[in-house]
């Protein structure tokens, strides 16, 4: 999760959420068994990431970055379920204090 965040960060995004949760550049994402836990909230899968940019701008330089190709690597490799889309109107919470 963190290479796909930092990935898109890298990639142009302006604002990036994981299941509804809005990162900042200090957000702190780890696994804890098999949990995901960011600034240690613990997430459940199924894992959703927003970020907000140019979209197909974005979703382009994110999927030929390495980070894009190391999930690619994880969908060949392991079956991990991803897509990728470009949508007109994305929306995120305010980080909340």
């Amino acid at each position: 999760m963190q290479r796909v965040v930092n990935g898109l960060w890298e990639s142009g995004a302006e604002a990036v959420a994981i299941n509804g949760q809005r990162l900042t550049s200090l957000s702190a994402i780890r696994a804890a068994g098999d949990a995901v836990l960011v600034d240690n909230k613990p997430l459940v899968p199924p894992y959703t990431v927003l970020a907000i940019g140019n979209g197909q701008k974005l979703s382009t330089a994110f999927q030929d970055s390495a980070d894009g190709q190391y999930l690619h690597a994880l969908v060949e490799n392991f079956g991990i379920r991803s897509s990728i889309s470009a949508e007109g109107d994305v929306r995120l919470r305010p980080r909340r204090a």
